[in-house]
Order: structure tokens, then sequence, then C-alpha cells
């Protein structure tokens, strides 16, 4: 049985109701991670196309305005706690699974496998446990690792990062879960770089940066970087599970056409209305300088931020979504659009005390 609870009462595992649901009756989803960035666009799409919605978050972000949903329940727990998953997998239909540790700074290999692979791990005991037939996983395309090449669903993984890494083992653990029961499916979504209103990753630091004119062009901008607006990703979350077939199925997503890492760059200054320079830096010759900063830093067994993010803005990585685009799906916005639409939000909130305050991960 479910309680109805004060907004801000804390207790593990247990259940809020912000409104009554007025789809009486539609399918149960649990979203795990639902107070996340791709969580919040997740649970907005599904509560207005008629499902009952319930998320688990180790936050409570339930109070923020994105989340004044109609229907909404919470969960306030951790996916490692068997007790608390099974609790909230009390009549739901279907599980997609957000909940991860995704940042690569600051969190050890440990805390990486505890929750990406054994929160996972506990997630699907309690599945099964509960007879849920239905899984969407979000993974990554860190699970490609940097091979230099443009990736498809067929590339073979090889992960090079304790994220890519946990991210794989955890689709291992869902395939072989899947693989115990025939009327079992599931979904695992590999998306490359997500960006939109109210996200805080790498698009809005370049937006950031740009903006207060702190951006330096260096090299070519040549690259391609695949990137994926977050409507469109949950867009195509859902219309591939309305096809969803019995068994494992990956998608890879990204939008299309690709764009290199000048043509992104280009259109953020026209977004805010900025003359674009025209001449970047020269890729080896800034790196050669910079070696002596580096071999220092490395001495401390580090690496120096500077070359590390020039080295990544003139990484290729392109990622393609071919197994998305063959089952008809067609996104709404262009990648155009989507920066469109993240720039007027950061120039709607940079007058806050503090721009982070305004995102969410």
């Amino acid at each position: 049985m479910f309680y109805s609870l004060p907004l801000n009462v804390s207790s593990r595992g247990q259940f809020y109701f912000e409104t009554v649901n007025k789809y009486g009756d539609g399918m149960r989803v649990l979203v795990t991670g639902g107070f996340g960035f791709i969580g919040g666009y997740i649970c907005r799409k599904l509560v207005n196309d008629g499902w009952k919605v319930r998320v688990f978050d180790i936050q409570n972000k339930a109070d923020r305005p994105e989340f004044n949903l109609n229907g909404l329940e919470y969960v306030i727990g951790d996916i490692r706690d068997y007790d608390a998953v099974a609790n909230a997998l009390e009549e739901v239909d279907l599980i997609i699974h957000l909940a991860a540790k995704h940042r690569f700074f600051g969190i050890s290999e440990e805390e990486f496998y505890s929750v990406n692979v054994i929160g996972t791990d506990v997630i699907l005991k309690a599945a099964s446990q509960k007879v849920i037939k239905s899984l969407i996983f979000y993974s990554s395309v860190a699970v490609y690792g940097d091979q230099n090449l443009s990736t498809t669903e067929e590339t073979v993984p090889l992960p090079n990062s304790p994220y890519g890494m946990t991210k794989l083992e955890a689709e291992k653990l869902i395939r072989a879960w899947v693989s115990e029961d025939d009327e079992r499916r599931a979904i695992i979504i590999r998306p490359t770089v997500v960006f939109g209103p109210g996200n805080s990753g790498n698009v809005f630091r370049l937006i950031r940066q740009i903006e207060k004119g702190l951006f330096l062009p260096v090299g070519s901008g040549d690259n391609i970087k695949s990137v994926a607006y977050v409507e469109n990703l949950v867009d195509a979350t859902m219309f591939t599970y309305e096809r969803i077939a019995k068994g494992v199925t990956v998608y890879n997503y990204a939008d299309e056409p690709h764009k290199s890492f000048r043509q992104i760059v280009e259109e953020i200054y026209r977004l805010i209305k900025r003359p674009c320079p025209k001449n970047p830096l020269p890729l080896k010759p800034v790196l050669i300088a910079l070696k002596p900063v580096d071999l220092a830093f490395r001495f401390f067994n580090k690496d120096f931020v500077v070359t590390a993010a020039i080295k990544k803005m003139n990484k290729a990585t392109h990622h393609q979504a071919i197994k998305v685009r063959q089952t008809g799906f067609k996104p709404d916005f262009t990648i155009e659009d989507g920066l469109s639409k993240m720039v007027d939000w950061y120039i709607r909130n940079k007058k806050s005390r503090n721009s982070h305050d305004e995102v969410h991960e």
C-alpha cells in the first residue's frame, strides 16, 4: 500500500504523491534517476502520454518547477538498496533505468562499479521478483572507447574509462537477465553527448565560454562532434519502445546530419549575436608550447586541464544511429533548433547568482 505524505518528508524507499493522477488506466513506469536532466524530460513526456510515472532517485528534486507534473509519484532511495527498489517496483509495467555515476572527475573506480554495475544488478533481481518483463536502459557511446572510427551499433565495444567499462558491464547483466525468460525484452540506448535546456554538460560549458568571451579556438574544428538534442532522444526512446521486440535491441542515438565542432561553435556565436573568430590558433604549435606544463602536471600524476580541453575539442566523436533511423523515427528538432533552445534558456538564467543552480544532471 502507498501512502500520501507531505512533500518534503524524507524516508528511505518511501513514496510521495504530489497530485491525483488523472490517467487511471495508464501503464505504470519506474524511472530510476528520474530527477536528472534526461529523466526530467522523460517524465514530462510520459505523463503527457498518459503513463503513471514513478521516479526513483537518491536526490529529492520534486520541488523544482520542471517536476510539477500531474500525478507524478516519487521515491527517494538508492538503487543499491534491494528493499527500496523492490518496494518502488510494486505494480510497475516498465523500468526506464537512467540512474548512474557518470562524471569523469572525482569518482573512484569502486564507486562507478558500485552504482553502475551493482545497482543495475539489484534492479534486475528486484524486477525478476516482481515479474516485470520490460526494461529500457540508458547506456552510453562511452562503451566504444576512443576508437578512431565512425561507430555503429555493430562496432565492437572497447571502453577505456571506468564509466564506459561499467556501462558495458551493466549491458551484459541486462542481456543475461533477458536470456533467462523468453518473455523479457530490453532496449539498450547508447546516446552521444546530450544537450538541451537544463543541462550543465559540455555544450553548456561551451555556450558559457563563448558568451563570457573566454573561448579560445584552437585547431581547425573540422572534426565531427556527434550530439543529441534531449527532446529528440526522449522521443526516440518511446518510439522504439512502441516497437520493442522480445530479446535485447541496441540503439545508438545521435542527431543527424552530424556537425563539425567548428559548425557548432559558429552556430552558438550566431545565436548569441557575436562575431565568430576567423583565425583559430594552430593545434600542433599550441600543444608543443604547453608541453613543459604537461610534464610538470604528470609529475603529480595529473593531466593539465587546458591541454585536456584542447585535445577534447579537436577529437572526432562520430557515432551513427543507423538502427533507430531504420525504425522510421524522424526527430522533430534539428541540432540548430536544440542549440537555439539551449542558448535562449542560458540567456534567461545567466543573471542568477550561480548558473549551476539553474541546471540539473
